[in-house]
């Protein structure tokens, strides 16, 4: 990996070596031209990152470059920007693209080819290269420029309605070019677009939990210092500041986060009932832990029936042998035969240690003489 530091620190991964040379050989199939390929791949990037990176600086903020395997990334520090200086910042980018792609092109108009083959060869390539690229890049598709650019648009007019629909259309453009590439041929641009559908996907599916709420940065704060709490067993002070966010917002991220929280505070303290209304409203977002501590608290407050439903949404999440055995309890305490059977043979297949002391549990005791459940004890 190699580090360059200074005002604005830039690392290459040694997967960014590897693209480039790929790159330069696909187009070239030969030493000469990939290494020129390479070298203009590498500086065209690094242009790029800086278009980003020095206007960020303009406004006040750090900014650093990680030249990884799918390309540049520029992280920013510092104060928080209003929505046009975000805008510039990534537009800048593509501007400084499109400036090298005409200093490429001019140069290349300039010199005689054949008294320079090489470097009329990068020349030729740095325009392509840098046109091509900063087309592309500018389709509204996320995570590239263009899809970050119509998505701060349309968050201005729009507020958090417009963050949404804008990856919507990443989704939607990310497959239809995704798709363009596969017909006319180029699989490898057809598969990165294929990664940022599913990536648009993905997030779209997540931003549908986000409401303005979840931009307000004090709110960001206080949530971060109430998990940093409940992390390090500060159940106190903890539930103070949950207290505080669930007064304030009823839905969102960070409302269903500092629920899951508060719900596992007053698991603890025995208060079943209440975690149980905290949880039961957003049972669908819930995380498969949360989901097990929902159907604990629903077994221990004798709602079997309740306690097997959530069990096997969380088995289908993540199927683990224990979550098969605790729906075969709920079931076999509602009286129910075929499936507590049918999971606790999913819990062998899960490869349950100890399952014979499991069988032992009194709860299994109407079941003992079924030839199904004798034959669980024999294996």
């Amino acid at each position: 990996m190699l580090t360059i530091p200074g005002k604005i620190p830039i690392t290459v991964h040694p997967l960014f070596w590897a693209l480039i040379f790929v790159l330069g050989w696909i187009n070239s199939e030969a030493l000469a031209p990939t290494l020129i390929w390479a070298a203009v791949i590498f500086v065209s990037v690094l242009v790029h990152e800086f278009g980003h990176a020095l206007t960020a600086i303009f406004f006040g903020q750090r900014a650093k470059i990680d030249l990884v395997a799918m390309g540049g990334l520029t992280s920013r520090t510092g104060k928080t920007l209003t929505l046009w200086q975000d805008f510039l910042i990534v537009l800048n980018g593509p501007l400084a693209g499109f400036l090298l792609y005409f200093v490429c092109n001019s140069l290349l108009h300039k010199i005689a080819s054949h008294q320079y083959p090489y470097l009329s060869y990068a020349f030729a390539v740095g325009s392509l290269v840098n046109l091509w690229w900063t087309v592309l890049n500018l389709i509204p598709i996320q995570p590239m420029d263009g899809g970050r650019l119509l998505s701060i648009i349309l968050e201005s007019f729009l507020g958090m309605r417009g963050i949404k629909i804008a990856l919507f259309i990443s989704m939607l453009l990310a497959g239809a070019v995704s798709a363009f590439f596969f017909f006319t041929g180029n699989l490898l641009m057809g598969s990165i677009l294929l990664m940022f559908l599913f990536e648009s996907y993905r997030n779209w599916k997540s931003s549908l939990l986000l409401t303005e709420v979840d931009k307000d940065k004090g709110m960001q704060q206080l949530y971060a210092e109430a998990e940093r709490e409940f992390t390090f067993g500060n159940e106190t002070e903890a539930e103070a500041k949950l207290q505080q966010i669930l007064s304030e917002t009823k839905r969102g991220y960070i409302y269903t986060g500092a629920s899951q929280l508060m719900a596992g505070i007053y698991a603890k303290q025995g208060r079943d009932q209440e975690a149980i209304a905290l949880l039961e409203p957003i049972q669908k977002k819930l995380l498969p832990d949360t989901l097990l501590m929902l159907r604990h608290l629903y077994y221990r407050t004798g709602e079997y029936k309740k306690a097997a439903e959530v069990g096997t949404q969380s088995f289908n999440q993540a199927p683990t042998a224990d979550t098969a055995v605790a729906n075969a309890l709920a079931y076999a305490k509602l009286g129910q035969l075929t499936p507590t059977i049918g999971w606790l043979q999913a819990a062998q297949r899960e490869g349950k240690k100890g399952l014979k002391a499991v069988l032992e549990r009194p709860e299994f005791d109407p079941f003992r003489n079924d030839p199904k459940f004798q034959e669980l004890l024999k294996n």
